[in-house]
């Protein structure tokens, strides 16, 4: 009788289970539907600031898809892709961090940058270095300089040693990076993140300042296992999807186990972020605004499935009209067993509730 009350109860149990709405890991094809939902008429994708298409954002769109299995080619809004939208805006980018998010994406797609809408995107951005190896414009930011590093290492550019003097003059003393590059403002993840990616691309994944860099990280990783944008910060110090996504990245890039990574309270990141996945597949920003957000969707995939920037490098041939055919492009990064000013200000901006979401 007792084993019988035992297997009933065990049973109802079981049932009860199989109809909670749990995830018990990302659905990473559902996160593609979502992201297919927010395409615009022009083949772009917004930021999240805004329903506007943009370079920026439309690469990290296509980053994420290419990241997650997706083929950016079918992502179609009538007769546009997210890469003809790209080829079409080529030719007006000027800023250096919108260049190289287009080369990343652009070789990550199978695209060569040097001749993607008739533009030698390549040598556009290599002409934006200065006299002290500093990559960028008046519009740029430190994270621009970071980015141009990935970009140049996936067209498999030469990279000045002074270009990675530059982010580990930047490193501050908690071992993590400003958005501005400077000592004065205070560190925070996202920045941290691509600056430990560009260091790993540029060849140095077990530098002293990649060591110092995951020292930061292990500072100030919360109890969930996840990341904040900052911390000290005076917008809070909670776990939110963007910045737990690059932190991942970072960790990958350095050669971790990001699995590993476990809190006091035995919580590893890899779960928390797939914890922001909602039921209706696209990904929050944090647990206390659970709509639906691009910026955290787009963020989390290439996090998730275990890839670092740059996610693919090519020989993309000389510069000039006569540029070679380009190879193709062999997947870069580490996976898990071996982003411009946008991304963190969609954190920053979020952490004081400004962050503008577009639902499903």
């Amino acid at each position: 009788m007792r084993a019988r009350t035992l297997s009933l109860i065990l049973a109802l149990l079981l049932a009860a289970a199989s109809v909670l709405p749990t995830l018990a890991a990302a659905d990473m094809a559902a996160a593609l539907d979502y992201l297919a939902t927010q395409q615009n008429a022009d083949g772009g994708f917004g930021g999240g600031f805004s329903p506007d298409s943009g370079v920026g954002s439309t690469a990290d769109a296509v980053l994420a898809i290419v990241a997650a299995g997706g083929d950016p080619a079918a992502f179609q809004q009538g007769d546009n892709s997210a890469l003809d939208y790209l080829e079409a805006s080529a030719a007006a980018v000027d800023n250096a961090g919108d260049l190289s998010k287009l080369i990343l994406a652009a070789v990550a797609a199978g695209q060569n940058p040097r001749t993607l809408g008739g533009v030698d995107s390549v040598a556009r951005l290599e002409g934006m270095a200065g006299a002290s190896g500093r990559f960028g414009t008046s519009k740029d930011t430190f994270v621009s300089h970071m980015l141009a590093v990935l970009a140049l290492a996936s067209a498999r550019r030469p990279i000045a040693p002074t270009a990675v003097e530059q982010i580990v003059a930047a490193q501050q003393d908690s071992g993590g990076w400003a958005w501005d590059g400077s000592s004065a403002t205070a560190a925070d993840t996202n920045s941290t993140a691509f600056a430990v990616q560009a260091l790993a691309a540029a060849g140095q994944p077990g530098g002293d300042a990649v060591s110092a860099a995951l020292d930061y990280y292990r500072a100030i990783q919360n109890e969930d296992g996840g990341w904040p944008y900052q911390n000290p910060s005076d917008f809070g110090t909670a776990t939110d999807a963007n910045s737990t996504a690059v932190s991942i990245q970072a960790l990958i890039a350095a050669g971790e186990d990001p699995t590993s990574w476990e809190s006091d309270a035995g919580n590893n990141p890899i779960a928390a972020l797939e914890a922001f996945q909602k039921y209706s597949v696209a990904f929050a920003w944090q647990a206390s605004a659970p709509d639906d957000n691009l910026l955290a969707t787009v963020q989390a995939l290439p996090a998730l499935a275990g890839k670092a920037f740059p996610l693919a490098t090519m020989d993309v041939g000389p510069a000039g009209p006569a540029a070679a055919p380009a190879t193709v492009p062999d997947t870069g990064g580490p996976g898990l067993n071996p982003a411009l000013l946008l991304s963190l200000a969609g954190a920053a901006l979020a952490g004081g509730g400004y962050l503008l979401r577009r639902n499903r």
